[in-house]
């Protein structure tokens, strides 16, 4: 009966210990983390330390979670939210499918949530990853990079590292993994190509003809890239670049007035964000495999640009006029997103790739 009692007692200590171990709190339990885990210390539960779940502040802009309760918005050329007043305060307009406001209660809050917009970012959910994840994608990235030759874009814009083998100027790495790519786009619109990237300074790479580029590499490749999921994403990301702007009323988490990136400054001087999809395509070229009838076939040599245009594949609206500011560069991220999904989508299609030098 001693040893009984003994052990009895022994496993009551195990057992609220474990219980101790495991309960935080009143309302939920807190398990170990991973260390070597990407997963954020709030995914056990511990809502608290959730830096992307907040309420609304007293800025007058009503705002929900960083991924939820996020539509499309009445925006300016740079993609900032226009302010409306409410009373008092200060609120981000909602637009319809039409593009119109729409109305809003005297709390700032949408009447008919049901005509918003929301916001879809698919795969572009990997920049909830904890920013050492990012820069980690980063180094890999650079890695080859820097040990490049030469450097050129591939059929949708995704940077190719030439090095020579065998005596040959050879295409070595194509810059494919939807993180190192939202890794160089977060390095590319703060720094362009003056920090990290400073080898790529004297190739004939645009730094945010790239950038666009990243951005529609680590989205979906089956979905469509507005304004609105641009300018989300680049807040998520601390995107801002070297001449942000600072939108008056509106004010982030911590109380300070929220900062955008300058889509008619890019690099210090006035020269707004341009996009013409005819130059961009033109010259990237495609070998398709055509049916001609009853096994029968033959190879085409064509542009991207026709290849695209031929068949209706391109989403966003163009009239032959180059695009500007957040709106020509969501059209780059777009139709290249586009692109992407018609030559993967393609096992008959081949990219032919021009040397750099």
């Amino acid at each position: 009966m001693k040893w009984k009692s003994f052990f009895l007692m022994l496993s009551t200590i195990f057992l609220v210990a474990l219980i101790t171990q495991c309960y935080r709190g009143k309302d939920h339990f807190i398990y170990d983390v991973d260390e070597d885990s990407d997963r954020p210390v709030w995914a056990g539960g511990e809502t608290d330390s959730n830096t992307h779940i907040k309420g609304n502040d007293e800025s007058g802009t009503t705002r929900g979670g960083d991924y939820g309760d996020l539509y499309q918005l009445l925006r300016d050329r740079n993609g900032v939210p226009k302010m409306i007043q409410i009373g008092l305060e200060y609120y981000v307009q909602p637009v319809g499918a039409d593009g119109a406001a729409l109305e809003l209660n005297s709390e700032g809050e949408l009447v008919d949530e049901t005509k918003a917009i929301p916001v879809d970012f698919g795969r572009l959910n990997i920049v909830r990853s904890p920013q050492s994840v990012l820069n980690q994608a980063l180094g890999e990235a650079l890695k080859v990079i820097n040990a490049g030759e030469a450097f050129s874009l591939d059929f949708c814009g995704r940077l190719m590292i030439w090095n020579t083998v065998d005596g040959v100027l050879t295409i070595t790495k194509t810059i494919d993994s939807p993180r190192e790519n939202m890794a160089i786009y977060q390095e590319i619109m703060n720094h362009a190509f003056s920090n990290k990237l400073t080898i790529l300074g004297d190739s004939d790479v645009d730094p945010f003809m790239l950038a666009a580029c990243c951005f529609a590499a680590g989205s979906d490749k089956t979905g469509t890239v507005n304004i609105d999921e641009v300018v989300y994403i680049n807040g998520f990301m601390d995107c801002i670049g070297c001449c942000y702007i600072e939108n008056e009323y509106e004010y982030d988490f911590d109380g300070a007035i929220k900062q955008y990136f300058n889509f008619g400054n890019l690099s210090g001087g006035n020269n707004p964000f341009t996009y013409n999809r005819e130059t961009t395509y033109i010259d990237r070229m495609l070998k398709i495999l055509v049916f001609d009838g009853v096994d029968t076939y033959h190879y085409e040599t064509v542009s991207v640009l026709q290849a695209m245009e031929d068949r209706g594949l391109f989403m966003y609206r163009w009239n032959g006029t180059p695009l500007t500011y957040v709106d020509g560069f969501s059209a780059a991220i777009d139709d290249a997103v586009q692109v992407l999904e018609f030559v993967h989508g393609d096992s008959n299609i081949e990219f032919l790739p021009e040397s750099p030098d």
